[in-house]
């Protein structure tokens, strides 16, 4: 992951934003919405690329998103829906309101599955782990 060329022609801010630029951000998107994101930190008065406000919006300031842990709900509709379309985050994303993609391949990625492999469950085809491949995910050995 590069930066954008936009990004090297003019002299934009990177790193971590300040309390007054996403009062900037929140404001401008509030009156106005998000149109283009490319045109958005000019209008907005930001010396940021549109890449950066729009995922600072999305993951971050968005009025509707949701903080905190996942309910066990939300986990069991995310194994649901996983069974159904597989790694499309942003399709599972679109099924939990207030809920990022992003969170949602972590939150997979880092204990649904581990949870899946210990009930006996394959976290990829949803089927029952066959004897000796649970015994291999219980020990870590690949057996030839």
């Amino acid at each position: 992951m590069g930066r954008h060329s936009c990004c090297f022609k003019q002299k934009l801010r990177k790193g971590l934003w300040s309390p007054e630029e996403d009062e900037k951000l929140i404001n401008h998107i509030t009156k106005y919405g998000h149109g283009c994101w490319s045109s958005v930190p000019k209008l907005a008065g930001l010396q940021r690329c549109g890449k950066s406000c729009r995922l600072r919006w999305i993951n971050y300031l968005r009025p509707d998103l949701k903080r905190g842990t996942f309910s066990q709900q939300e986990e069991n509709l995310i194994i649901e829906l996983h069974a159904v379309l597989g790694n499309r985050w942003s399709q599972i994303a679109a099924q939990l309101p207030g809920r990022t993609d992003n969170e949602i391949k972590n939150l997979w990625n880092s204990s649904i599955k581990k949870k899946l492999k210990q009930k006996g469950i394959d976290p990829n085809t949803h089927k029952p782990l066959s004897n000796a491949e649970s015994e291999e995910s219980l020990w870590g050995i690949q057996i030839q």
